[in-house]
């Protein structure tokens, strides 16, 4: 008789609890995302950007400008090989998304990995919301206006490394301006806050409008790996963090388009079978750009003209 359990290496969905605790709360997590090989896969290919704890603290010189810049080790997709971008653009990310969107005309807005080097800097943030630097106007977060901020831990994080610190939602609407609120004037918010502390490979999801900040790290050694993402309706130019045909000359994107499944380009942008985009000309084109490509997608929803 075949069971209907779930078993144990497969991984969590995101589901309708979730939801609930996000616009409840304006956070959920969800622990253990990544399946075992999906999380080895994460740290090798973020080996290719940073060294292990133990690689930096036995060859400082080899990596001073860890040393120089600690806070600002942060890496932009496309990145090299396929784990992180296939992490960033995972069916159960985007499917998450257009259900808490009501909307499957969604984008990755932001991807960035992060590595936090414990004893070479200060990591302590103040509390702040991040619409700031992702919309012109003001968060809602009802709806396709809604944009969804995720965490991806690719190291266990204890009250030693640096957690991230949430504040759930008060029964009270409050002004989310300034966004900005440093401890001294504002220390009822950090009363209230909750320490994230997962194991690897758990994921953090909240809002726009939630209040968070990093913590110090106080451990004297070890090495905290993140990964940032934001996800938003492709339907209002006013949100949104990035346009990724910025990085359109990079061979790391190149790489991952003609690896990648239809709908994992359309989530950064690119154009679904059936656009009007789509013409005899513009498919050979791209073929010339991408020939590892399978167009067959593309060519079977072609309506646009010669």
């Amino acid at each position: 008789m075949t069971s209907k359990l779930r078993r144990i290496a497969d991984p969590p969905e995101i589901d309708a609890k979730h939801i609930r605790e996000l616009k409840r709360q304006g956070y959920t997590i969800v622990p253990r995302f990544l399946t075992p090989g999906e999380l080895a896969a994460a740290r090798a290919n973020m080996h290719r950007y940073f060294p292990s704890a133990e690689e930096l603290a036995a060859t400082p010189q080899r990596y001073s400008a860890i040393l120089e810049e600690a806070e600002f080790q942060q890496i932009e997709f496309p990145f090299a090989g396929d784990a992180l971008n296939n992490i960033a653009t995972d069916p159960r990310l985007i499917s998450f998304v257009e259900t808490l969107l009501g909307d499957r005309e969604v984008l990755l807005s932001q991807s960035a990995i992060w590595a936090k080097y414990a004893g070479t800097g200060s990591f302590e943030q103040p509390m702040h919301t991040d619409f700031e630097g992702n919309t012109l106007v003001y968060p809602r977060d009802d709806g396709p206006f809604r944009q969804v901020n995720m965490i991806l831990y690719y190291t266990d994080v204890d009250k030693t490394m640096g957690p991230t610190c949430v504040v759930p939602k008060g029964r009270k609407k409050e002004t989310l301006w300034p966004p900005f609120r440093p401890r001294a004037q504002y220390s009822g918010l950090y009363r209230r806050e909750k320490k994230v502390e997962i194991d690897a490979g758990g994921l953090l999801i909240f809002s726009m409008s939630t209040f968070h900040r990093a913590s110090e790290m106080l451990s004297p050694h070890g090495v905290r790996f993140t990964h940032h993402l934001v996800y938003r309706s492709a339907r209002y130019p006013f949100a949104g963090y990035h346009q990724w045909s910025r990085f359109g000359e990079k061979q790391e994107m190149r790489r991952f388009l003609e690896q990648a499944t239809p709908r994992q380009r359309e989530v950064i942008g690119f154009p679904p079978a059936g656009h009007p985009y789509w013409t005899r000309e513009t498919l050979e084109g791209v073929a010339r750009r991408y020939p590892k490509m399978d167009l067959g997608p593309y060519r079977t929803g072609l309506v646009g003209t010669e």
